[in-house]
């Protein structure tokens, strides 16, 4: 699970595995903030990155 999670986030950035991400021309950003693509733990403001457990229950192993 671990080496899936490690290469969608090379392949498509953090923004990919974010609860608040949203897709737009392909490409992963901040929900409604599409200038603000990955920057959210250096910016200070919100929303902030968290782990979408979604993402985690796609990756895990059947």
């Amino acid at each position: 699970m671990w080496k899936r999670y490690r290469a969608r986030v090379r392949r498509h950035g953090r923004c990919s595995v974010c609860q608040f991400r949203e897709l737009s021309d392909g490409v992963f950003h901040c929900r409604r903030q599409p200038d603000r693509q990955g920057a959210c733990d250096t910016d200070g403001r919100l929303p902030a990155f968290r782990l979408d457990d979604e993402v985690l229950d796609e990756l895990r192993d059947a």
